[in-house]
């Protein structure tokens, strides 16, 4: 029952990170030039709305894959049970994305602004020659968006932080592996240049959440052993 929820939760997280993608997507639709670059200003409004999408995660508690690999160590005697429930929560991570991706696609295929800058959003991904250090620093930036979720006081700076760190990662185009399933729900357009996106970018993500797990545990027990 246990694992069922586990899945459940991360079908929901993976249906609050497409709604995140989905503001960003129609937010870019209608700003775009003839050389199909969108206006800064819009893109900042859009990268600025995606973050509602970890917002919900996190204030509804739900099972977010790349908000929970960093802490996966956090929990030695929980271990095991965390790493089972990681491939557990992806799977419904995924399920809720492509979904929420696929209905999408029927709903916006009539409107050419939006149906335009979808495909061109899933292009951009897959073509992308620096989908290594995009997925690495998204990862950083989710792990940090949690952690400022997760330890400040303040209700008010807990969302400035998730927004912050959400702003700028989707601002400057790192990719986030269950904001992908979305984009490639929603273009309607699979191929195996987007399995291996998605393969790449699961582990990128999770890499970059590691890191800075290491960085910040590594500060914390250098300060400790100054103290001492």
């Amino acid at each position: 029952m246990k694992y069922l929820k586990v899945l459940l939760f991360g079908i929901f997280a993976g249906l609050a990170i497409g709604l995140g993608s989905l503001a960003f997507t129609v937010a870019t639709s209608f700003a775009v030039d003839e050389a199909g670059k969108v206006a800064s200003e819009w893109l900042m409004v859009g990268s600025a709305l995606f973050s509602i999408g970890l917002i919900l995660v996190c204030v509804l508690g739900l099972q977010l894959y790349t908000g929970k690999i960093g802490v996966v160590f956090d929990n030695r005697e929980k271990l095991v049970e965390n790493a089972i429930n990681l491939p557990i929560m992806l799977v419904g991570n995924a399920i809720g994305a492509f979904a929420l991706g696929i209905i999408c696609h029927f709903i916006f295929m009539n409107v050419p602004e939006v149906a335009t800058r979808i495909v061109n959003i899933a292009n951009a991904k897959i073509a992308s020659n620096h989908v290594l250090i995009e997925g690495i620093l998204c990862g950083a930036l989710v792990y940090i968006a949690v952690y400022f979720y997760k330890n400040l006081q303040n209700w008010g700076m807990k969302i400035i932080g998730i927004i912050v760190a959400v702003t700028l990662f989707v601002y400057c185009g790192f990719q986030h592996c269950i904001a992908n399933m979305f984009y490639f729900g929603m273009a309607f357009n699979w191929n195996i240049n987007m399995l291996w996106n998605l393969l790449i970018v699961i582990l990128t993500n999770s890499v970059g959440a590691l890191l800075v797990r290491c960085i910040v545990h590594l500060t914390a027990i250098i300060a400790t052993k100054r103290e001492e």
